[in-house]
């Protein structure tokens, strides 16, 4: 006997023992395969994340394809403008040339002209030296005529012949200073002319002299263009050559990202299904674990079971006697015609149970985080996973910050995962779970969760759910 009683007595606190490292294992396994989940997620999500950038390198790459098609076209097009520009600079280089050359004998002709005029004015004024000699003659002429014609008169009959001879060279000396008169006004509207011309001829001549060095210049210049053309198609053809390499690597490239848009398509296949397997043991962990509570076998669990069900016989008693006074209708607070909150980020909604949420479970569930150390957060969601309100500390004001408003604007939201799903469904009087709380957005930490079910008026409006960390 007191062998069998040594025994129990040893017994016991090894069966004690042992209860509490099942349960503690459990616990441990659930934490573990949400933890599991958690990083696969991730995984999934930064995979995700790379098809997205994968696509969008795909995409750089058709474009730069395409770019590089348009480079190599407008590259060959650029090479025939420039073959044809060519082409035709040399052919206009002929009749630049003979037109250059006409334009110097031109030239040169001016300045023969130029001589010949000056030539011919000097020729006028020699025309106008001897008009005024023989206009001096015919004068002279004239008054021997005179003198005659008198002295034919003193003569008598003797002079007739005489007077007749002297009228006649009277009348030949009246006509030589008519076309010495004449010639005189002609050579003077010559002279004015010619003085013109030459003055003309002499701009000319300067002009010449400026074509000429225009001419050297057009020629210099043709030379230049002649050279440049055949530069911008060595260029051009360096450029071919380079814009074909470049479209060799970038075929290159982009059959090495298909490749790898292959693998990775088949990694992200392989991922997904891991990630319904460990999903899958995510929730067969909390069932065990569920099961481990309910047996009794984790009394620090337990502990946190009868604080949750606390939590709910107080919201139940703070609700039904709003409803029995008439201060809240159970249509309102079974409200689901949840209405948007314009412009919200994470996006979130209100109905017409919000603002007596807001005023009268806010409070409590305030009250209900501050009651125990072990305690992280404290919810009432509806059957489709809406909160109405938060606590004070998760229901501030939103500053436009994604990051701020999706870890402290969580009242109004919407949220329902597969454990929550699994607790709606449940029947029993609470349900246990393990699962990631995301907390600013970007990370999570691994929580258990009591879902206690809330009656009101005998119809489920949703759960009392207490969080927390052991």
């Amino acid at each position: 006997m007191n062998g069998l009683e040594a025994t129990n007595e040893t017994q016991e606190p090894e069966f004690g023992s042992l209860s509490d490292r099942i349960a503690e294992k459990c616990g441990e396994v659930s934490v573990g395969s949400s933890n599991v989940a958690g990083l696969l997620l991730g995984v999934i999500e930064s995979s995700d994340l790379l098809g997205e950038k994968r696509a969008n390198l795909i995409e750089t790459f058709e474009t730069l394809e395409q770019n590089q098609r348009k480079a190599a076209d407008a590259s060959d097009e650029a090479r025939e403008l420039s073959r044809q520009g060519s082409e035709k600079l040399s052919q206009s280089i002929g009749l630049i040339g003979t037109a250059l050359t006409d334009i110097s004998s031109l030239l040169e002709l001016v300045g023969t002209l130029e001589k010949h005029v000056i030539g011919f004015t000097a020729a006028l004024e020699q025309v106008r030296h001897s008009t005024s000699q023989i206009d001096q003659i015919a004068e002279t002429t004239g008054i021997l005529a005179l003198n005659a014609s008198i002295e034919a008169a003193r003569a008598g009959e003797k002079g007739n012949s005489f007077s007749v001879v002297a009228a006649e060279v009277k009348g030949l000396a009246a006509d030589t200073s008519r076309a010495t008169a004449e010639i005189s006004a002609t050579v003077e509207q010559f002279t004015g002319e010619a003085q013109e011309l030459i003055g003309n001829i002499e701009l000319g001549a300067r002009t010449s002299e400026k074509a000429r060095n225009s001419v050297s210049r057009i020629e210099t210049t043709v030379s230049d263009v002649v050279q440049v053309f055949d530069e911008v198609d060595r260029n051009n053809e360096q450029i071919t050559r380079s814009t074909g390499a470049i479209s060799g690597e970038v075929a290159t490239a982009r059959q090495v990202i298909e490749s790898f848009e292959v693998a990775s398509a088949k990694n992200g296949e392989d991922l997904g299904s891991a990630r319904t397997l460990v999903g899958e043991l995510e929730v067969a962990a909390s069932e065990m674990f569920d099961s481990v509570v309910k047996a009794g076998l984790s009394p620090k669990d337990s502990e946190m079971v009868d604080m949750a069900l606390l939590n709910r016989k107080r919201v139940e008693d703070v609700t039904m006697a709003a409803i029995q006074s008439g201060e809240l209708s159970a249509e309102a607070m079974f409200d689901t015609q949840y209405v948007e909150i314009e412009g919200s980020n994470p996006v979130r909604y209100r109905t017409r149970f919000t603002q007596w949420a807001d005023q009268n479970w806010r409070p409590l569930l305030d009250e209900m985080k501050a009651a125990h150390a072990a305690v992280s957060a404290t919810v009432c969601s509806d059957m489709n996973g809406f909160l109405p309100t938060h606590r004070t500390e998760r229901s501030r004001e939103p500053t436009g910050d994604s990051v701020h408003d999706d870890a402290y604007c969580r009242n109004g939201r919407i949220s329902i995962g597969p454990m929550t799903k699994k607790a709606k469904e449940s029947k029993g009087d609470y349900q246990m779970a393990v699962y990631r709380h995301v907390g600013d957005g970007a990370s999570y930490k691994i929580v258990r969760n009591v879902y206690v079910p809330l009656i009101i008026d005998g119809q489920r409006w949703g759960d009392v759910e207490l969080a927390y960390s052991l």
